[in-house]
């Protein structure tokens, strides 16, 4: 906590920051100067950023850098974001982008809303070329900084998020649902996207124009008033009910994609538009639809097995068998099949 005094100094020091108007900017320096003197570090990052772009003192990477230590010493936990953004730009260190990402993590770990959503971009993109449970394990931990970002109403992680969802795990309605988040925090970049998949019908979502003029009525409001806010976007630009995830034999199949039968995933079913649940071993089952296991795990006829265990055909209800590693996936009744890992219990 910050004593009175210099709290005071910084909250006007910022209001004349948010002000932008040049006439101001010597009171705001000397304000920011004032507070970080007396060991405000908010203070002294502002004053950072100040000397970086040169607005209202000479531009000086040196003076920024030792303001940026100072709150170091203090633990602020955006001191550690902005030593990030340094060492990434190479602004007033030796640009080190691996240094960049230890100082990104320390910030998201102290609850640091940009240094989250920095550590969860960089996870993400350094797993996009792995496969197998690396890749998954690496999106989970992804994932979680980035949903921790967006609690703390971090607009662009929810955008990163719907992105995310949509083009890396094909899961459509978890996309929206980021993508909608975001939305409500005035993003726009979110809403223009959620405008354009509902016009082009792309990334598994159906196209549909009254939900694509919703969204274009909320772009114009942005526009009009920048920064506003949308908290009942639910109810200005509701979004498609989830599909129906569960069914049975002989019912028409409620969305396209992989089911398997409940209380034993080894017995999977492949629907296609129109499709309906089929028997196993000629008697009715549940079915429950599952979302697109991670790269790897999926192989088809002819392929050599990756990860010795229980595979099971995704495209027929014939259960499951052991593969060794380097075993050749087979083709069931002559025709090429998709296998799939069955996880361990």
């Amino acid at each position: 906590k910050f004593d009175g005094v210099s709290e005071s100094w910084f909250q006007r020091a910022k209001g004349l920051d948010s002000q932008q108007d040049e006439a101001k900017d010597a009171e705001m320096v000397r304000l920011y100067q004032q507070a970080s003197e007396r060991g405000h570090y908010k203070a002294m990052l502002n004053l950072a950023g100040l000397y970086i772009r040169g607005t209202g003192v000479d531009r000086s990477e040196s003076k920024a850098l030792d303001l940026v230590e100072r709150a170091l010493k203090l633990e602020s936990p955006h001191a550690y974001y902005l030593m990030g953004v340094m060492l990434q730009q190479g602004i007033g260190v030796k640009q080190d982008k691996t240094a960049a990402l230890s100082y990104f993590r320390h910030s998201a770990d102290l609850g640091n809303k940009y240094g989250q959503l920095a550590s969860g971009q960089a996870l993400r993109n350094a797993f996009v070329n792995e496969s197998g449970p690396n890749k998954e394990r690496g999106y989970a931990i992804a994932v979680k900084m980035l949903e921790c970002s967006l609690s703390q109403n971090h607009a662009e992680a929810g955008y990163l998020l719907g992105r995310h969802f949509l083009s890396f795990e094909s899961n459509p309605e978890r996309g929206l649902f980021y993508l909608q988040r975001a939305a409500a925090l005035g993003h726009k970049d979110s809403i223009f996207k959620l405008s354009t998949i509902f016009k082009t019908g792309k990334d598994g979502v159906a196209k549909d124009p009254d939900r694509t003029a919703c969204y274009d009525r909320v772009w114009d409001l942005l526009k009009k008033e920048p920064g506003r806010k949308f908290p009942d976007i639910d109810r200005l630009c509701p979004l498609p009910p989830p599909s129906a995830t569960t069914g049975a034999s002989d019912q028409s199949s409620p969305r396209v994609g992989l089911w398997h039968q409940v209380g034993n995933p080894s017995v999977m079913f492949r629907a296609a538009a129109g499709d309906s649940f089929p028997l196993v071993n000629g008697a009715p089952v549940h079915w429950e639809w599952e979302a697109s296991p991670f790269e790897g795990s999926r192989l088809v006829s002819g392929q050599p097995c990756p990860w010795p265990g229980t595979w099971a055909c995704e495209d027929l209800p014939l259960g499951c068998r052991e593969f060794a590693h380097g075993e050749t996936f087979p083709e069931v009744d002559g025709r090429p099949v998709t296998w799939r890992l069955v996880p361990l219990a």
